[in-house]
């Protein structure tokens, strides 16, 4: 097919889980008990030559609080869904207006 697009494996998105760790003033140590897990793990979870599997992911999340699709992302960019996480729901349909009058041509 001319001009269709070619698919191919997908990018590893990075996972920032050293930003989150330090902003939580914790050690690789330190989340590593949490986690049960040798603090040499936490280090390769970090310099990624070791893989985040989901449940890991969701652990991890977990230890530190945060939800899972967090470490996808840096801790000083929160997501709009990270900005309203907890919020009543008047908050979330002002948010939901303001973006939509935002994204309006």
């Amino acid at each position: 097919m001319p001009g269709a697009a070619r698919i191919g494996p997908r990018k590893t998105r990075r996972i920032y889980l050293a930003e989150w760790r330090d902003r939580f003033g914790l050690t690789q140590k330190q989340l590593a008990d949490r986690l049960g897990v040798a603090d040499m793990t936490v280090s390769r979870w970090e310099r990624g030559t070791s893989k985040l599997t989901s449940d890991v992911r969701a652990a991890v999340a977990e230890a530190l609080g945060i939800d899972p699709s967090d470490l996808e992302r840096h801790p000083d960019q929160p997501s709009a869904d990270a900005l309203l996480r907890g919020q009543p729901p008047e908050v979330w349909e002002q948010a939901i207006k303001i973006i939509k009058a935002i994204r309006q041509p």
